[in-house]
């Protein structure tokens, strides 16, 4: 029965390479990039893995499934496994005081911060800036050095989902300290060597520098260096994204892709640094990366036993979206029909005043100066006929907390405290902004 089930599921490399040549094609043109890359694994093979337009433009050099692009944020993936690695293997505890295991650099006092809040975004961090170096003299500073004074606490961990750099850059001095290796020895030891990602590098050899994607914008920019190492780093070929990929199909079943924490029940939130999603009523666990130059996105589905990943040139163009649902639609199509768009009620109208007020994107930095081109506000306002104004749209409860606009296409929810006061607002996964005092 199982065979029969996953030989129904097989995608057929044909159509797989007409879809996506369609979609690389049409929106490589449209947005102007000049090169990309993909993979899809399944079943334990490589369905399609293809190389799409110029790695360098000046010298004519084509992209191939084997070209090393920078990945930017999917870094955090591999720093999430790295953390699980050593907590399988006994080294460290998920819910343990990270102070425990951190030899030099420590989470300043305060309630316990554990590797689990690192890996879900929780810990309660500040996201400063002065990540990026600023020239190409400067120098990556060792994590440690890095993180001393950079770790600033804003809220008790576990209250909040705020994606944070800060948090999965101690992740990778946690890795250091209890394995006693550089951060890039022991990903290479314990997670590229083993896979054969051969093209996977966070110090790319001057042997493979032929290999590797110049970053484009409108034109060429230099690379961009973090000091923020294991939340940004790495370089990597869509060949060796799928080994990773296949790796982590293995283990459908595994923490790092269930979720594990999400401000509200019916909103997808984060397993152990993947993002959640229920696109199409699948269960995936994705990740996106954005660097100057290229963007990428992971994306598995472990039920489905099927992952692909894209990379491609400009970090203001969007290539993986449309390709995302192209390939969601054809072949994992919401097996349930669509609800029917939700109806207001002006009765609620004193109800829903507990939402009403201004929401900022989590990921502003609190202790920095402020400037407002730096952040994201929300207005939140309760409308005459029972709705919740909301971005030009109008938003209807149908259940506690959580409303879908009139359309009934989209949805978002509310976390609240444990005396009821409303603290967040949660399109699902990475998309959460905070409540602002009232003035």
């Amino acid at each position: 029965m199982r065979a029969l089930l996953l030989a129904a599921l097989l995608i057929e490399p044909k159509a797989l390479e007409t879809l996506v040549d369609d979609v690389m094609h049409a929106e490589m043109a449209k947005q102007q990039i000049p090169g990309a890359a993909f993979i899809l694994v399944q079943h334990g093979r490589v369905v399609l893995a293809k190389g799409y337009g110029l790695a360098d433009v000046a010298r004519k050099t084509p992209v191939t499934p084997d070209t090393i692009f920078q990945i930017g944020s999917v870094t955090k993936v591999f720093t999430g496994l790295a953390v699980v690695q050593l907590a399988d293997r006994g080294k460290l505890d998920l819910n343990a005081d990270v102070n425990r295991y951190l030899k030099t650099t420590k989470v300043p006092p305060g309630p316990t911060v554990t590797a689990r809040h690192l890996l879900t975004h929780t810990a309660g961090f500040d996201e400063l800036r002065g990540r990026l170096l600023e020239s190409p003299d400067e120098r990556v500073q060792p994590l440690d050095r890095f993180l001393a004074s950079r770790l600033v606490r804003i809220r008790p961990p576990g209250e909040l989902t705020a994606y944070s750099s800060f948090g999965i850059t101690l992740a990778g001095l946690l890795v250091e300290d209890v394995s006693g290796l550089p951060f890039e020895r022991y990903l290479a030891a314990s997670i590229w060597a083993p896979l054969k990602m051969n093209h996977t590098y966070i110090t790319i050899p001057e042997s493979f520098a032929d290999q590797v994607a110049l970053p484009y914008e409108d034109g060429p920019i230099p690379f961009e260096r973090y000091h923020s190492t294991p939340a940004s780093s790495i370089s990597s070929s869509a060949s060796d994204m799928g080994r990773f990929m296949l790796s982590l199909l293995a283990h459908p079943d595994s923490a790092m892709l269930r979720q594990q924490v999400t401000l509200h029940p019916r909103l997808p939130g984060f397993g152990y640094t993947f993002q959640m999603s229920d696109t199409n009523g699948q269960r995936i666990a994705e990740h996106g990366g954005n660097i100057g130059g290229f963007h990428s996105l992971m994306v598995l589905l472990p039920d489905r036993d099927t992952g692909f990943f894209v990379v491609a040139h400009r970090e203001g163009a969007d290539l993986r979206s449309p390709l995302r649902k192209a390939i969601l639609d054809r072949w994992f199509p919401d097996p349930n029909p669509a609800p029917p768009p939700p109806v207001a009620d002006a009765a609620n109208v004193p109800r829903l005043q507990r939402f009403a007020g201004t929401y900022r994107a989590s990921i502003w930095c609190h202790t920095c100066p402020f400037d407002p081109d730096r952040v994201q506000d929300v207005r939140v306002s309760v409308n005459a006929d029972g709705s919740l104004g909301i971005w030009d749209d109008r938003w209807i409860e149908v259940s506690p907390r959580f409303f879908r606009n009139t359309g009934g296409s989209r949805r978002l929810g509310f976390a609240e405290d444990a005396k009821g006061n409303i603290t967040a607002l949660t399109m699902g996964s990475w998309a959460v902004l905070e409540r602002l005092p009232d003035r």
